[in-house]
């Protein structure tokens, strides 16, 4: 199975929660694209000192979401409804596969340039919802 995690900039949440799925399931192929990421960006270094206090690969470049990309998927998740209603009207044939990646119909909130702290809860919503989904 392919799996693909896709947020804004591909550099906090799809990240996160592409090492999450890896560390949870290594059957599963797992990646992460970013609907408005500048491919070859770095992750943020407050994710990469969550994924280190994890134990988790911190290795990753952001990568701008492409047909490709959703070509080669079974499942695609982003982190918002907003996402989710992008995603399907980008490419409206895949809309079947791309879902919310909260089964409550939450949204993920974007760390981004906020504390640490914010980051771990983003870590520990992410590591909840993907657990439900693969576990």
């Amino acid at each position: 199975m392919n799996v693909l995690f896709v947020c804004t900039g591909n550099t906090c949440r799809s990240p996160l929660a592409e090492k999450i799925l890896k560390d949870l399931r290594p059957d599963i192929v797992v990646r992460s694209a970013g609907t408005c990421a500048v491919t070859g960006d770095a992750i943020s270094e407050k994710s990469k000192q969550i994924l280190l206090q994890m134990d988790l690969e911190t290795d990753h470049q952001a990568k701008k979401l492409d047909q490709a990309d959703i070509d080669w998927a079974n499942e695609i998740y982003a982190m918002t409804k907003a996402q989710v209603q992008e995603l399907q009207m980008r490419f409206p044939n895949s809309s079947s596969k791309i879902k919310l990646v909260t089964d409550d119909n939450s949204d993920i909130p974007d760390p981004y340039g906020g504390s640490i702290e914010q980051y771990e809860i983003t870590y520990y919503e992410l590591k909840s919802a993907i657990s439900e989904h693969f576990l």
